[in-house]
């Protein structure tokens, strides 16, 4: 894509915010995700400008979604917070084509899912599992400001119920695995029900989570997943999906470690 129609792409995210000041903040915030890493200055730069838009040390973006006023809150000096915003902004993960009635938010963050999930189906059961305490905060945060109801459970996700260990890396995102040092924190297997809206960006535990719901004989009607690792071990993943039933859409490009995809199920 070239840079004019990159630009234009992220001006076109940015009209969602409700006013001028949303619409610059979001138009920052949506580039930060496009923008490469090398480039050093201009990303400070960038990022000094989304910073100087906060009030007492928080960015709330105002902006609408499917016709609704929905508000999302930020950490000043947190990139990550920035760059969810922005994947908000950008609506990463595609909607289903029915009505769920549970949404499951596995990794839940601070709450992008959740606003992004519930301005389509504001009558579904959310459930939001997130075990970084400060991430819960923000993420309560935001559901307040939203009033979204959701059962938060400061759980992480894996195959079964275990103490495994929380490596917290950098912008408060982590990952957990069975190997110390980190932080003990208590894991599940999430419960799925009929008409059950998935989603999963657990750092590399889908590949935990998956097996083991199908062993069990549990098939969530719609799943959508940023898969970690993906040019070395996504294609099993791909493959345990088709084998249950899925069809699947999205960027499966082997070549990339990070991607986003839908899989759905009749």
């Amino acid at each position: 894509m070239s840079t004019i129609n990159t630009l234009l792409t992220i001006a076109n995210d940015a009209r969602k915010g409700a006013s001028w000041r949303d619409k610059w903040l979001s138009f920052l915030v949506t580039g930060l995700i496009v923008m490469g890493k090398h480039r050093i200055n201009l990303r400070k730069w960038w990022l000094k400008q989304i910073d100087n838009l906060s009030i007492h040390n928080t960015l709330e973006i105002k902006l609408k979604i499917e016709g609704k006023v929905k508000y999302f809150s930020m950490r000043r000096g947190n990139e990550a917070d920035y760059i969810i915003g922005g994947e908000l902004l950008k609506g990463s993960y595609k909607v289903p084509d029915f009505e769920p009635k549970i949404i499951i938010d596995g990794g839940a963050n601070i709450g992008m899912f959740a606003i992004h999930s519930n301005s389509y189906f504001p009558q579904a059961k959310l459930i939001c599992y997130e075990p970084d305490k400060d991430n819960v905060q923000q993420l309560q945060k935001n559901l307040d400001l939203n009033n979204i109801e959701a059962e938060i459970r400061k759980l992480g996700l894996w195959s079964k119920e275990t103490i495994l260990y929380y490596h917290v890396s950098e912008s408060h995102i982590g990952f957990i695995d069975e190997n110390p040092p980190g932080t003990p924190i208590p894991c599940t297997l999430p419960e799925i029900k009929s008409d059950c809206w998935l989603k999963l960006d657990i750092e590399g535990a889908e590949y935990e989570v998956l097996p083991a719901l199908f062993q069990k004989g549990q098939y969530p009607r719609w799943i959508s997943m940023e898969i970690h690792y993906f040019n070395t071990k996504g294609e099993s993943l791909l493959t345990l999906l088709r084998e249950h039933g899925y069809e699947i859409e999205g960027d499966v490009d082997f070549a990339v470690n990070c991607t986003v995809i839908s899989a759905y199920r009749n």
